[in-house]
């Protein structure tokens, strides 16, 4: 009997599970593209979730905190994601579900290429809970 190495949704909930439980943000959710066409993105692993409606949501490339991400590589907080409207290109689908006041979300890349493949995002509940530079840093050192 040969030991396996851990599939990649066992590394991506083990890293959920471990922010969550380590830090003191009220959720953390990990987004994954599909291999298959047509390419959708889902909210697949999270830790401290309050219902089931993150199932439901479909992200898109541009649109949304996490859209941002996935299309642009590059690392995002809000600090007032409750007060954006459905109608505003930063509209965050899993922050009304989660009711999450402040996010950073950060991209998860492939190595060979540095392709975004999916988007980690981490929030507070309280308003009094801010998210900065410093939580953007943390999360990526999280993925090394």
């Amino acid at each position: 009997m040969s030991l396996e190495q851990p599939s990649a949704s066992e590394n991506y909930q083990a890293l959920v599970d471990r922010l969550y439980e380590q830090s003191d943000y009220d959720f953390v959710g990990i987004a994954i593209r599909a291999r298959q066409s047509p390419h959708q993105t889902w909210w697949e692993y999270v830790a401290g979730n309050t219902n089931q409606r993150y199932r439901r949501i479909v992200l898109r490339n541009g649109i949304g905190i996490a859209g941002y991400v996935l299309q642009s590589g590059l690392p995002f907080l809000n600090n007032a994601t409750l007060e954006l409207d459905f109608r505003d290109q930063m509209y965050c689908p899993i922050a009304r579900v989660e009711k999450l006041t402040n996010v950073v979300a950060i991209p998860l890349t492939c190595p060979p290429l540095q392709a975004v493949h999916g988007v980690l995002l981490a929030g507070y509940r309280d308003r009094r809970c801010l998210v900065s530079e410093a939580d953007v840093q943390r999360l990526s050192q999280s993925l090394n």
